[in-house]
């Protein structure tokens, strides 16, 4: 289930910690757990993500974002919102205000 995202909010959904920190990748294929992170934890290390949706109220115009775009934002500023089907599905809702960086999809296609 996916949530409708309402006002001037982005869903985002954000990176992991296996794509933010390559040692938690390499520390999962060999079998090592590391200690589970809480939202809060994650939130605190993680201020990247993809645009899932778009609020009808986000304001347009050439600094905005689009869905699949990558973006930074504020750490902080949002709130983890669960996916009450399946626990693992999390996406972050911030205000469009909170985004301090767009990585347009060509860009990141670059980087790829």
């Amino acid at each position: 289930m996916t949530p409708k995202i309402v006002g001037h909010r982005l869903l985002i959904k954000p990176i992991t910690l296996d794509e933010h920190d390559p040692a938690f990748k390499q520390a999962r294929a060999i079998g090592i757990t590391l200690l589970e992170k809480t939202d809060r934890q994650e939130a605190s290390i993680i201020s990247s993500g993809t645009v899932v949706q778009v609020g009808p109220s986000v304001a347009n115009g050439a600094d905005s974002c689009e869905v699949g775009d990558r973006i930074d934002y504020v750490k902080h500023g949002g709130m983890f919102v669960h996916d009450p089907d399946n626990k693992d599905n999390k996406w972050y809702v911030i205000n469009d205000e909170d985004v301090l960086v767009i990585w347009s999809k060509e860009w990141v296609k670059k980087l790829a």
